[in-house]
């Protein structure tokens, strides 16, 4: 079983979050090397209409927003200390995300209005040993550049229709595939059996798709009143 991993990710996403801390867990067990890239869901998303989302929050692009903005900062800070500091980053930025108490109020609405809050980086940066002044990147557009090249590259490995995560398995020409959605982190042996199956989907040859509509929303602290909720939200 190759080692060589790529995973594509955006801080903001919570369907990503809760399978990054899956593969997270799988590293804790198995020995396989991990590349996180950004990949921001304001962009792979330009062009498509939020009629349909914003009528489930009316902050729903600027959520996508504070996703690009965290995107920023990650790129510039891998740009002077190398893509080592990417996977601490994208955890130090996903907690502050999804650690927050969960909001008063019903509904999905609430938990977006928090997730399209502005935050602070800084302290993320300086517990990794980072300058605080990276967090001055959040507004460079200039740094854009390099994410669409991201979005490019998810294009060419895994099609048009996708969202984040995408599992990019021996890079940059082996399988890719988005997902696994899923709606708790599993741990242990539960870990590794989804491991196998999905590596096993994306190797088997041919293979292309296999997908609910309807999910269930991602278990976190943020997210705890609406968690396990029927949705079709992305």
């Amino acid at each position: 079983m190759t080692d060589e991993f790529e995973f594509f990710f955006d801080p903001i996403c919570p369907f990503c979050w809760v399978t990054s801390r899956w593969v997270v867990e799988v590293g804790r067990q198995r020995e396989i090397a991990v590349s996180w890239r950004p990949l921001p869901l304001a962009l792979l998303n330009e062009g498509i209409s939020y009629e349909e989302r914003l009528a489930v929050s009316e902050a729903y692009p600027e959520s996508h927003r504070r996703g690009l903005e965290m995107l920023r900062v990650i790129t510039a800070a891998q740009a002077q200390h190398g893509p080592e500091v990417v996977g601490d980053l994208y955890t130090g930025f996903g907690e502050l995300v999804w650690d927050t108490e969960a909001p008063d109020g019903e509904g999905f609405n609430p938990v977006m209005q928090v997730m399209a809050q502005p935050r602070d980086l800084r302290p993320v940066l300086e517990r990794y040993g980072l300058s605080p002044a990276l967090a001055d990147a959040a507004h460079d557009d200039g740094l854009d550049a390099g994410l669409r090249e991201n979005v490019a590259e998810v294009r060419r490995r895994c099609g048009d229709d996708v969202g984040t995560p995408v599992l990019s398995f021996s890079p940059p020409d082996g399988p890719a595939l988005f997902g696994p959605v899923i709606d708790t982190v599993p741990f242990g042996e539960d870990a590794l059996r989804l491991w196998d199956a999905v590596f096993t989907l994306a190797t088997w040859p041919g293979f292309a798709e296999l997908k609910r509509g309807l999910r269930s929303f991602p278990d976190t602290p943020l997210t705890a009143r609406i968690a396990r909720g029927e949705t079709t939200v992305r």
